[in-house]
């Protein structure tokens, strides 16, 4: 056996993973397969800073760390510290203040009635043979059903129509991929608890709004599908060829500044 077939057999899978591979074959390579700094350094971005630092600022919430009303003035204080990556003036001031505005209102007033079973809960579980490995944000219990809801906190646009059902056309394909990831989460939360969420919500901070659907046992059945899927063509896979995309390889990808496929610069 190889030293890559070494590595994909004792790989711990998770969903920013197998979502890497989709994304970009010869970026998972980098990543997962060759890892090494030396030879290809990774960098962060803007985007995914800010997400983070946001994200922080939510575990330390939700953990008692951090109280709603220190939220902003925590956000103003530790922003330059955690954001590092610049993008347009334009779009990083847009940025700032939509995230600043909402720490400003920050309230748990969607939260009446729950009761926080974790922030940032590490589950780690074996789905079908597959070492599998997964952060919940936010993992919630209705006080009166005892009914266990999964959230993610999430700072893309709020997918869903003016009726709160139907997902935009723009957002289906990310909304699709949101849905695998929390489908992959409620597996490990039956294995802890005996029981799946009833249901699955997103926060969307920049929004400020939260998007809701009722769990679903055939999206559940896909979600696990896919992984396994994704895992055999991973083991399949020889070429690990580059995926063009010109927002993410100019924006996104943590090789952008070494790859050797990427034809094109810019931050437009």
């Amino acid at each position: 056996m190889s030293i890559y077939d070494l590595q994909i057999a004792n790989m711990r899978w998770s969903y920013s993973r197998l979502c890497a591979f989709e994304q970009c074959r010869y970026a998972f390579y980098l990543r997962y397969i060759i890892n090494d700094p030396d030879l290809y350094l990774d960098e962060g971005n803007f985007y995914a800073e800010v997400g983070s630092f946001c994200h922080s600022i939510l575990e330390k919430i939700f953990n008692g760390e951090l109280s709603p009303e220190e939220a902003s003035e925590y956000y103003y204080q530790y922003f330059d510290e955690n954001v590092l990556y610049t993008v347009k003036p334009s779009i990083m001031e847009k940025t700032y203040e939509t995230c600043a505005n909402y720490f400003a209102d920050f309230n748990l007033d969607w939260l009446k009635g729950y009761k926080v079973i974790g922030a940032e809960k590490k589950v780690e579980t074996t789905i079908n043979g597959h070492d599998f490995l997964g952060f919940i944000d936010l993992l919630i219990e209705d006080e009166k059903t005892g009914d266990l809801i999964i959230v993610d906190h999430k700072s893309a646009a709020y997918p869903f129509k003016k009726d709160g059902k139907s997902v935009l056309k723009k957002s289906e394909r990310t909304f699709n991929s949101y849905k695998k990831q929390m489908y992959l989460y409620a597996y490990a939360v039956y294995q802890e608890y005996g029981k799946y969420p009833t249901e699955i919500w997103w926060n969307h901070f920049k929004d400020n709004k939260i998007a809701k659907i009722k769990f679903d046992m055939n999206d559940y059945e896909e979600a696990i599908a896919w992984l396994e899927t994704t895992i055999e063509e991973i083991k399949k896979e020889e070429e690990f060829g580059e995926t063009a995309d010109f927002f993410y390889c100019s924006n996104i990808c943590e090789y952008r500044n070494c790859c050797e496929y990427r034809e094109f610069g810019g931050d437009e």
